[in-house]
């Protein structure tokens, strides 16, 4: 073995990582493949015989591969899948809409043919972000982004100022009966002053404005658009009930569920065939899913909802008074929601729940403040010949600021 390493040196045979095994007899050694073939001459000549125990490299893993041929091909189809699937988008990220829900913008993307799938060198931010804001008008800053395979798209709302309209000669009048609790005048003249009473339609600011000389005749009377607060006090009746009886629905055990799935126009349907419905008296429906990725896109031709079935049975039952309230306290609060709405702020409520004819009533009176928005034309004529029966004020007598 001595003779067949030097030989091996004096032919220009590189060995590497030479190991000597005692106990067998046998000198391990590492050899490329081209000077593994120079090797049969020097191993006749020194009586030795090399044995392949391990091969290592390329030509060899070719050649291993090519018993599991599928397997390689797989690896190849999945990488170059990988490949084509980095150069799409795959994600749209929407923030800081408020107003605008991510629905809508998304639904605007698609019909420009943003969506997810589409190749990402056919995006092109800026133009992006110049035609969002070109289609909402309430949206000032919008910027674009592209990060691998998602767009993050930011944007702030900002509100719109309603250009001024051309303002319309005409008086500010009572849009309900009720006692004046406060009133400013900005413009026009005061036809009321605080804690008088007022009727639905009476003149509360008058927008003739009477102009005087120094002999204290009136020069002439000029029209404006009669500006100021004015703040009525109204009482209304309120009025609810809630039977003491009735039908409580309770849900039995038996249930059914169906699965539902879209591919474009076509449905399938998978369900057990055991259970019919047709013995289901009656029954609520619960309907959940919808598409697979809408984050992505509403072009995505894959949906799946799961239809349940639970049945229900009515059986009769009665309110309890504690029910009742708390029941006709929610409709309460909605009415009080309602009138906020529309500018009614309560101040004083007396209100009571009592039990009449197997109802439980809710009746009460509330008083409410609410500031006077309402406005009536100015007829020439009239602002000429009409002459006002209320004394003119500054607008602030009686309010005790």
């Amino acid at each position: 073995m001595e003779r067949f390493v030097n030989l091996c040196r004096n032919r220009g045979i590189v060995l590497w990582q030479l190991y000597w095994d005692a106990k067998k007899n046998r000198l391990y050694f590492r050899i490329t493949l081209r000077d593994f073939y120079k090797l049969r001459p020097l191993a006749r000549k020194c009586r030795v015989h090399p044995i392949v125990v391990k091969r290592f490299g390329m030509p060899f893993l070719i050649g291993h591969m090519r018993k599991r041929a599928s397997f390689c091909l797989g690896v190849l189809l999945c990488f170059g899948l990988v490949l084509f699937l980095s150069t799409r988008i795959w994600g749209i990220s929407i923030e800081g809409a408020s107003y605008h829900t991510d629905d809508s913008i998304m639904e605007y993307l698609d019909s420009i043919d943003i969506y997810g799938g589409i190749a990402g060198e056919s995006l092109e931010c800026s133009s992006l972000e110049e035609q969002i804001r070109q289609h909402f008008n309430d949206i000032g800053w919008v910027s674009v982004e592209k990060k691998g395979s998602k767009i993050f798209i930011r944007l702030k709302e900002v509100l719109l100022v309603d250009k001024e309209k051309k303002e319309k000669k005409g008086h500010l009048v009572a849009g309900e009966s009720g006692r004046v609790v406060s009133i400013v005048t900005r413009k026009g003249t005061a036809k009321v002053k605080a804690g008088d009473k007022v009727k639905k339609g009476d003149i509360l600011i008058s927008g003739v404005v009477r102009i005087y000389g120094d002999n204290q005749e009136m020069v002439k009377k000029e029209l404006v658009h009669a500006e100021g607060t004015v703040v009525i006090a109204s009482e209304k009746k309120y009025k609810d009930s809630v039977s003491k009886t009735y039908k409580k629905k309770e849900y039995t055990e038996r249930t059914r569920r169906i699965h539902e799935w879209q591919f474009g126009e076509t449905k399938f349907f998978c369900y057990n065939p055991l259970k019919n419905l047709e013995t289901y008296e009656k029954y609520d429906i619960i309907r959940e899913g919808g598409n697979i990725c809408s984050f992505l896109s509403t072009r995505f031709p894959v949906s799946h909802y799961v239809k349940t079935f639970r049945e229900i049975i009515y059986r009769k039952a009665e309110y309890s008074k504690e029910d009742a309230e708390k029941i006709l306290q929610k409709r309460f609060a909605y009415y009080l929601t309602r009138k906020k709405d529309k500018g009614y702020q309560p101040r004083e409520q007396s209100l009571s729940v009592r039990l009449v004819n197997g109802k439980y009533q809710h009746t009460g009176t509330i008083l409410f403040w609410r500031e006077q928005t309402d406005y009536r034309s100015i007829s020439k004529k009239k602002a000429v010949n009409t002459k006002n029966k209320r004394k003119e004020t500054d607008g602030n007598n009686g309010n005790g600021n």
